[in-house]
């Protein structure tokens, strides 16, 4: 990479549109969360952003009862795993997460013929949330994105405290 394209807003851009792109491909990620030591990873479906949401802040709902919400409660720092085989598009994004626990905000996210299935009883309702990562992190791999030869060399891309993006070294 040049340091001419590490700073080039269209660079930039072009990365972040084939992330958003790969995102859009599947219908669901790897959460990977810390919790006594190690590292665990759940197979998770993300909501479908709404047109008010920022492009990098990703939700999925959950029972606040699971050990994944215990997880997110006490280190916020998880990553999210997208892959796309059939594209040759892979990536791994960083965040912090936030339990969305307070009735109010549960309610305001509530789809209820989407979750109902989730949560059939009155209990398993009252339990629901959500957890939202907002990204700050991303390492892609996407053939015809990342620069060449594809997979050899990972592109980090870096969201600074102003909310930009920037490729990392």
């Amino acid at each position: 990479m040049s340091k001419l394209e590490g700073h080039d807003p269209k660079y930039i851009e072009r990365l972040l549109a084939g992330a958003a792109a790969t995102v859009a491909s599947v219908r669901c990620c790897w959460l990977l969360s810390r919790a006594d030591g190690c590292v665990r990873s759940r197979p998770m479906g993300r909501i479908l952003p709404s047109e008010n949401d920022d492009d990098w802040t990703i939700r999925f709902v959950t029972d606040r009862r699971s050990r994944k919400a215990a997880d997110v409660r006490r280190s916020a720092i998880v990553s999210l795993i997208f892959q796309n085989d059939r594209d040759d598009a892979f990536i791994c994004v960083a965040g912090t997460a936030r339990l969305i626990e307070a009735a109010p905000e549960v309610s305001a996210l509530w789809k209820e013929d989407d979750y109902r299935p989730y949560f059939p009883t009155e209990t398993d309702r009252a339990n629901a949330g959500f957890i939202e990562v907002r990204i700050g992190r991303m390492e892609l791999w996407i053939r015809g994105v990342t620069p060449e030869p594809f997979g050899l060399r990972t592109t980090v891309l870096e969201r600074d405290p102003q909310g930009a993006w920037h490729c990392a070294r």
